[in-house]
């Protein structure tokens, strides 16, 4: 790829960035190694594919690539993709230019292991990960960890080479277009996973659809569902937390049978390797995958809404009193915080960081105006008088995958935070829990809370008497 293009190109990106009203918070750079990484993040748009990358030059410095489905790679799409390094899934010499440019250093990867956007944000089935899509569920895939596993076998073995058996080098270097043993990363390959949450999640008729009907005739249901969504968010105003995790070394994972049986006789003919090698990696790649998948979706940043959507889909009734649902929710927010047991549990989106108060008394940020409003549009729920009515199927039903985000984002909602399961236990349990017992554990709490509070005036009085 041409870097002067990527560099240009990113120019491109930046006045994007600049133009969206997406505010980006960034937590956990320091866990970004300075050696080859590939990046395994989740899916939720498609903007994530070009600006992700962007984000992540900005702090390393280093050109990130990412990979996309080959229907975008149309018109005059193609061109562009290839000046900011998006790679189709399809091109034929891709594990090549992955491999050869994770052991030279040359650029660091994003790589989506779902596979594709994950509209509906349903990704569990039976306790386990499992990837909805219009083809039928499928487990998330394991391409990024056999490449990051491949690129630093083939690390290793160069290097261990060098200094035991040099004379066996220039074969190697020439099936992998490399000059010499310094162009060859001396640190080891990682995988870093990242969690994209987005709120609010809100889908509308807005200027780019009505600049794109104009550009395009007979948009496709699917095209016209993005633009709603995803054109609502960046250009109406939404949060976006960008976490980075903790890395996993591919190093510690290697096998000495690899290397010592199959390395040593094999050695390195091309960017592939022997179907034994790579019937025996398989089981390790499919163990990374999970390990990535846990550690992606476990840095989920929770929001008011995963708390509202996600109580109403539990809670066993069909009607619930608003003062109770506001109460129930405060409680499951003071819960989360950690306040209660003193621990950081959840990764928790600013505005439940600060007094959740507001829930119990005039709703002044209006968090549950704004969910209340969404949920009756979108018929969850229907006011009657002082009780809300569910409907248990617009709770747990089907979803479109390419209409879900507009249909129901209610469901699309809880369905981001259910593979957190302490929360869900903690949301089960209060949502089972008589009103009785709730409104004393709420009093408990606040007295608790105004206790702290005169503890700690007591202890500055002193320190400063």
């Amino acid at each position: 790829m041409n870097r002067s293009a990527y560099l240009t190109t990113g120019l491109a990106i930046k006045i994007f960035s600049l133009l969206s009203k997406a505010d980006i918070y960034m937590h956990g750079q320091e866990n970004i190694p300075s050696g080859p990484t590939i990046f395994v993040v989740n899916h939720f748009t498609r903007v994530e594919t070009f600006l992700l990358p962007y984000y992540i030059y900005n702090l390393t410095y280093k050109p990130v690539w990412s990979l996309a489905t080959p229907s975008l790679f149309k018109g005059g799409f193609e061109k562009f993709f290839d000046m900011i390094g998006v790679i189709s899934t399809s091109d034929p010499k891709r594990d090549e230019l992955i491999v050869k440019s994770l052991l030279t250093g040359k650029a660091n990867w994003v790589i989506f292991p779902e596979g594709s956007m994950v509209k509906t944000k349903k990704i569990m089935a039976g306790g386990k990960y499992m990837i909805a899509h219009p083809s039928g569920m499928h487990e998330p895939h394991t391409g990024a960890a056999a490449l990051a596993l491949r690129a630093e076998l083939f690390r290793t073995h160069l290097l261990r080479t060098a200094r035991l058996a040099p004379d066996r080098l220039p074969p190697m270097f020439a099936a992998l277009g490399i000059q010499s043993i310094s162009e060859i990363q001396l640190q080891p390959t990682t995988i870093l996973p990242v969690n994209l949450t987005y709120y609010p999640i809100r889908a509308a008729e807005n200027i780019a659809l009505h600049i794109a009907s104009r550009l395009v005739k007979d948009m496709s249901e699917r095209m016209v569902e993005e633009i709603m969504t995803e054109g609502t968010m960046m250009l109406s105003g939404v949060d976006l937390d960008i976490r980075f995790g903790k890395p996993l070394s591919m190093g510690d994972l290697l096998k000495e049978e690899w290397l010592a049986e199959d390395m040593a006789r094999d050695g390195i003919t091309g960017f592939s390797v022997t179907p034994e090698l790579k019937e025996r990696m398989r089981r390790t790649s499919h163990d990374v995958m999970q390990h990535y998948m846990h550690d992606i979706y476990s840095m989920t940043t929770i929001n008011h809404e995963h708390l509202f959507a996600s109580f109403l889909q539990m809670y066993p009734l069909r009607r619930i009193r608003e003062s109770e649902f506001k109460q129930r929710i405060y409680y499951a927010a003071s819960l989360v915080t950690g306040k209660e047991d003193g621990k950081d549990v959840f990764f928790l989106h600013k505005s439940l960081q600060e007094n959740q108060a507001h829930l119990l008394t005039d709703d002044r940020y209006r968090k549950y105006a704004n969910f209340l409003k969404l949920a009756e549009e979108k018929g969850v729920v229907e006011r009657k008088g002082t009780y809300l009515h569910t409907d248990r199927s617009r709770l747990s039903g089907p979803l479109s995958f390419h209409k879900g985000r507009i249909d129901n984002p209610v469901e699309v909602m809880a369905n981001e935070v259910e593979p957190l399961k302490k929360l869900r236990s903690l949301l089960r349990l209060l949502a089972w829990q008589p009103m009785a017992f709730v409104r004393l554990a709420i009093a408990w709490y606040l007295f608790r809370l105004e206790n702290d509070k005169y503890a700690e005036a007591s202890r500055s009085v002193g320190r400063t008497a």
